[in-house]
């Protein structure tokens, strides 16, 4: 019996030493730079699959296999020199991107160009014209004005903070006018925060609506998120402050961050009786909240467009970076994901599909005008 353990050993030690000896071996014949992109890939792949906060929900949807097999052929041409790790973490980052989530993406030009190409195809389905028709001018600017007799339109381009006030105020030229149906335009809004819709939510609410909470995904690196929050302004809110601890104590793995604005105890208006919101497929992010909760809390408004929006409208808007260890390249990511990402089903597309199709060509020219769009909708409304 001693012998023949004894055997075992010796095997098990040969068998140890020959391949620590191959191991050595080709680490040797690997060069830095390789070993440096494999480095960073892994480091991404395992980030990812750490903190992305969309992710579970991705593979609890049936997209384990493909995702494995995507990664495992991403990191093989890696190794065989057929792709560099620009293309690797574009192609990684690529496939949530274009199935899932907006909210993810990588600071190289290989992304930027990648991205670039998968829009442009979806413009060329709306209409091969665009691209190389200079007749078009498609550049939003915010415009609050008369459409008719009983139309307004408030025109609002993006959702950065410069235009809060100004968003309030178009809403106030709304009230004061004899206007009773409302246009909420927002073409070409990729996003900002969700406080410029404040008001507009209030006007718009007719029911709560199916209930919405956007999780946080509880981890130490999405938590210095939130810690870069509060020591960036001198009387952080409370609620953030608690937020923060109840993280830091707790074991779960995701955290409830809010719950939609429909359950806030509001009670329906009579100012607006239509309203339509203006959607294109570069509505995105905080442009996509007030399409959303019109969609979730309003029977006086509809959607109106010729296509889905973007698509980052249920990854919130709580988002980070993560840079590579030795290439520094940067990586966005979405911290929260939104209940209704677990709902969705994907095979039928991202973002928001309009309630109305509206019968036109994409706009040639969208800039401080009342374009074509805009007047079908204001007739549409009238019936």
């Amino acid at each position: 019996m001693i012998f023949y353990l004894n055997r075992i050993m010796n095997k098990k030690t040969i068998f140890s030493v020959l391949l620590a000896v191959v191991s050595i071996t080709a680490s040797a014949s690997v060069p830095d730079s390789l070993k440096k992109d494999l480095e960073d890939y892994d480091y991404l792949v395992s980030f990812v699959e750490k903190n992305y906060a969309p992710f579970d929900a991705i593979m609890q949807k049936g997209y384990k296999r493909e995702y494995k097999s995507l990664k495992k052929q991403i990191r093989t041409q890696l190794c065989k020199g057929k792709s560099d790790l620009e293309k690797a973490v574009t192609d990684y980052a690529m496939w949530f991107y274009s199935q899932f989530d907006r909210h993810i993406e990588v600071g190289i030009t290989a992304f930027y160009m990648a991205r670039a190409n998968m829009m442009n195809e979806a413009i060329i389905k709306l209409d091969s014209t665009i691209l190389t028709n200079t007749e078009f001018e498609y550049a939003p600017k915010p415009v609050s004005c008369k459409v008719d007799s009983l139309t307004w339109l408030i025109r609002v381009p993006s959702c950065s903070f410069d235009y809060y006030e100004w968003t309030i105020n178009a809403l106030r030229q709304f009230d004061e006018s004899s206007c009773e149906n409302l246009i909420i335009d927002v073409r070409e809004n990729d996003g900002g925060g969700d406080s410029v819709w404040s008001r507009y939510y209030d006007m718009l609410y007719d029911h709560p609506g199916k209930p919405s909470v956007s999780w946080f995904r509880n981890t130490p690196e999405n938590l210095k998120f939130w810690k870069r929050v509060v020591a960036s302004v001198q009387t952080p809110e409370e609620y953030v402050k608690n937020f923060i601890k109840e993280c830091e104590s707790s074991k779960k793995k995701f955290l409830k961050w809010g719950e939609d604005f429909g359950d806030t105890g509001r009670k329906p208006t009579t100012r607006i009786r239509r309203a339509a919101v203006l959607i294109d497929f570069l509505t995105a992010s905080a442009g996509e909240s007030i399409v959303d909760f019109v969609k979730n809390h309003s029977d006086r408004a509809k959607v109106y467009g010729i296509c889905n929006t973007l698509g980052s409208n249920l990854t919130g808007n709580c988002w980070d970076e993560a840079v590579l260890p030795n290439s520094k390249i940067k990586v966005g990511y979405a911290t929260t994901v939104d209940s209704g990402f677990y709902e969705k089903d994907f095979s039928e597309g991202i973002g928001i599909t309009p309630d109305v199709i509206i019968p036109l060509p994409v706009a040639r020219k969208l800039t401080d005008n009342i374009d074509e769009w805009v007047l079908w909708v204001a007739e549409d409304l009238k019936r």
